[in-house]
């Protein structure tokens, strides 16, 4: 439960009351994101059933009963991706699988080449939700300016103790000067709480019709029982 986590003694330093407060609005979310997937949606998934059966012992209101299906799907399309956009229901499990997930709206108009590898040891989860957040407001950003990259990759890695997540986007023509320090003010929130979170670093390079951007964070040491 969100109300039970707890950072102990050390809770009154602002670097950790704000780690808290991360953590504490993510379970929350999380909890009513799972309301709503094992509660509203399962209730859906029941009428439909219900109405199915009642379909098929009425057959002289076929054309009615599949108007009436219809609807049920749509609305329960409609919850679901409400669910999803409110927050990936992998946020807890996996942060490839939640990069994933997240990124579906803009992969195919990107044409985003995704990078991410099978197995990843668990984030906390303040730090997953921070980095799928901060990389759905880039590609939102990408796809919102007048021309799109010519290729574009997300990939996370481990190298060493380290790990790292980085999107490349290239273009077949220059930018306009003013596209970079607009694209940086959007993400320094996400950025500097990055390096606040995980004492990581943030390395961009920028040309004329590129960037890159890598983050890199230590995976932590697991103290000795």
């Amino acid at each position: 439960m969100a109300g039970d986590l707890n950072l102990g003694t050390e809770r009154s330093h602002p670097t950790n009351l704000l780690r808290w407060w991360h953590q504490y609005q993510a379970q929350m979310l999380n909890q009513e994101t799972d309301f709503i997937r094992n509660g509203l949606l399962q209730e859906i998934i029941a009428l439909r059933r219900r109405l199915e059966i009642d379909c098929q012992a009425q057959s002289q209101s076929e054309v009615d009963c599949e108007a009436h299906l219809a609807a049920i799907n749509r609305f329960y399309a409609l919850v679901e991706d409400f669910c999803d956009r409110l927050q990936s229901p992998y946020l807890q499990e996996s942060l490839p699988l939640a990069l994933q997930h997240v990124i579906q709206p803009w992969q195919d108009r990107l044409n985003l080449n995704l990078e991410l590898p099978s197995v990843w040891s668990l984030e906390q989860v303040e730090h997953t939700r921070l980095l799928v957040l901060l990389v759905k407001t880039l590609l939102q950003q990408l796809l919102e300016a007048e021309e799109l990259p010519q290729t574009l990759t997300l990939s996370l890695e481990e190298q060493g103790n380290v790990k790292c997540l980085t999107l490349s986007a290239d273009y077949a023509t220059l930018r306009p000067p003013s596209f970079w320090p607009s694209l940086r003010r959007s993400l320094s929130p996400f950025l500097q709480t990055f390096q606040l979170f995980t004492q990581g670093d943030c390395q961009e390079v920028v040309q004329p019709d590129s960037l890159s951007l890598k983050l890199s964070w230590a995976i932590p040491v697991l103290a000795d029982s």
